[in-house]
């Protein structure tokens, strides 16, 4: 039951992790879609939005993918468990929940 419960830790974290950097990325998203529209003919400042845009994106992804590889070791867990009862389904469909919302919300805003 440890490793469930750090399994546990480990996801809300994650899931902290990915919020906080899907409302940075959608910031950056809005930002850079109102630089290409200006007829500024200055490309530095829409180079480096540009930049940070996939670098967060990138994190992202790796973040999406660690959230992934947890969900799976709960997974395994909940489904090897003798007495994994309500709860424990019902926490772990909630995880796989929040990675579908996460993965939609990126998606949607790259």
């Amino acid at each position: 039951m440890i490793e469930w419960e750090d399994l546990r830790k480990q996801a809300r974290k994650l899931e902290n992790d990915i919020d906080l950097k899907l409302v940075s990325f959608s910031k950056l998203g809005t930002g850079t879609a109102n630089t290409y529209k200006s007829n500024d003919s200055a490309t530095e400042p829409l180079l480096s939005t540009e930049h940070v845009f996939d670098s967060v994106a990138m994190e992202i992804e790796q973040l999406l993918t660690k959230l992934t590889s947890v969900n799976e070791k709960l997974g395994e867990i909940a489904s090897g468990e003798a007495g994994s009862g309500p709860a424990m389904l019902h926490t772990l469909q909630r995880h796989r929940d929040i990675l579908q919302d996460y993965t939609q919300e990126f998606n949607k805003t790259q």
